[in-house]
């Protein structure tokens, strides 16, 4: 990088703390050179003030604080344009075709669906949070289309997501039918995720095949072939270490890796067992053979850490992506109750007749006990002192002290119930069933678990029609936000 940008009239800057700046200068310079702007534009349906503003937004994508629901309001393609600046930052580290990768980005963004959180806002999140670690917090390979790689996998690593967990899929294919109707977003293919892939991973292994299927595209095929095979296999395993049923097996192999780094010369389990080198090695081969593998389970960690990372955003905005993936769980809740006549789901955070006080519980374990413990040790293995570490240097202090203040104002934030509505409360404690049978229903103005394309969004109350008296509330205390997800 350093020498692209000797080439480019940029001084070179080697300070990691400095490498943002340099990652931007040599961005913006690339951009001016190849007229990126107007394609740009084009890319995001806008013209004029606006893609002037997008250009803007492009210099300060490497900020960790960066609201992407400020792209959102500018652009109804956000995806095509984070997608678009990110990659084409990457341009001299791999060779691509600029209009190939804009019609690549099209068919992505039109491939999200239509649901309240996992749609193409999302991708492009995750796609600018990897994008944020690389170019803002130091995070870099020896194989430089990683960064490229890790990238590309936050734009695609929920392509086409129904807005249902892998557990419901698996459940409802259980009958051969489903009950309810589908419709949008829903699929009959979608009754078929579960059967196809053996209940492993299904949403992810479908995410992976619609990519690889838009990548050998005719229109589409922006890198090369050999490209493409060199990425496939971090790109896949990328990918696939987003399922949060593998949680629990990636912590543990972040603790091994960390073990196994501070302890060089202490005879332990390897932190990638089973996996090891080729058995005819030499010392050198293997040290080759350990750092690829750690590099590509770097890419997998920090794909993972930003697809689960909104509650390190600043408050206001993590309030934002809260209240949007409540409105999808709930519309899964209510579709649980139709198709199985029970939820199946933890009801604290699929029920919308819970209650505020039992989503307030639910929040704060997934903040507490999912996120911080995995962005603590990201933060440990960084502050690892070794040759042999991937991540010596790389700095997300910002996002950790986000995320415990996060937790610290949710803690004291508990949300209440209206004077009026606690007779409903008490009520729903003496028979759950039957406010449960009387939840709203998913077909009246919300024909599937797509929710309102522009929806108001409480932060952190209840969303999705269920508790109007707490929405009121949480509205109360933060602004409510207009979220606009049309193509």
């Amino acid at each position: 990088k350093v020498e692209a940008a000797e080439e480019s009239d940029v001084a070179p800057m080697t300070d990691m703390r400095t490498s943002s700046l340099l990652f931007e200068q040599q961005a913006s310079y690339n951009r001016r050179q190849s007229g990126s702007r107007e394609t740009l534009g084009s890319a995001c349906c806008v013209r004029g003030e606006d893609s002037l503003r997008l250009e803007e937004f492009a210099c300060k994508l490497p900020d960790w604080n960066f609201d992407m629901f400020e792209v959102a309001a500018a652009t109804p393609r956000p995806l095509a344009f984070i997608g678009f600046v990110c990659l084409d930052a990457y341009s001299k580290l791999v060779d691509f075709d600029k209009q190939k990768l804009l019609n690549f980005l099209r068919e992505v963004e039109s491939s999200y669906r239509k649901v309240p959180y996992h749609n193409s806002l999302h991708g492009a999140s995750v796609a600018r949070a990897v994008h944020s670690f690389c170019a803002g917090c130091g995070l870099a390979f020896t194989q430089e289309f990683m960064e490229f790689t890790i990238v590309l996998a936050g734009l695609v690593h929920d392509v086409h997501h129904p807005g249902l967990t892998p557990s419901f899929l698996s459940r409802a294919s259980a009958s051969g039918r489903w009950k309810s109707k589908i419709s949008p977003p829903l699929e009959e293919a979608d009754m078929e995720l579960a059967l196809k892939y053996n209940d492993n991973s299904p949403l992810e292994h479908m995410h992976c095949a619609i990519t690889f299927e838009l990548l050998r595209k005719e229109s589409c095929a922006f890198l090369s072939v050999e490209n493409v095979a060199t990425m496939r296999k971090p790109l896949i395993r990328a990918i696939l270490g987003t399922d949060m049923a593998k949680h629990a097996e990636t912590m543990t192999r972040l603790a091994a890796l960390i073990d196994n780094l501070k302890h060089p010369n202490e005879s332990s389990v390897p932190w990638h067992w089973p996996a090891k080198p080729p058995a005819n090695a030499d010392e050198e081969g293997r040290k080759v053979w350990e750092r690829l593998a750690q590099e590509e389970f770097v890419v997998e960690l920090f794909l993972h850490a930003a697809d689960i990372g909104t509650p390190t955003l600043p408050f206001d905005q993590w309030c934002k992506w809260n209240g949007m993936v409540q409105q999808e769980f709930h519309c899964q809740g209510d579709r649980e109750i139709q198709e199985f006549g029970e939820l199946i789901s933890p009801p604290a955070g699929f029920d919308r007749k819970a209650g505020v006080q039992a989503e307030h519980g639910f929040t704060k374990g997934f903040m507490q006990y999912l996120t911080l413990p995995l962005f603590e040790l990201l933060h440990e293995l960084s502050q690892i002192r070794s040759e042999d570490s991937v991540c010596e240097g790389v700095n997300i202090s910002g996002c950790i002290e986000n995320l415990r203040s996060n937790i610290e104002r949710w803690e004291s934030y508990v949300p209440e119930r209206p004077a009026e509505s606690e007779g409903e409360e008490d009520e729903e404690e003496k028979d759950s069933e039957a406010q449960r049978s009387s939840t709203t229903s998913v077909e009246s103005g919300d024909s599937s678990p797509s929710g309102a394309l522009a929806s108001e969004v409480p932060s952190g109350a209840s969303e999705g029609g269920g508790d109007s008296g707490a929405a009121a509330t949480a509205a109360e205390r933060l602004p409510a936000v207009t979220v606009s997800l049309a193509d």
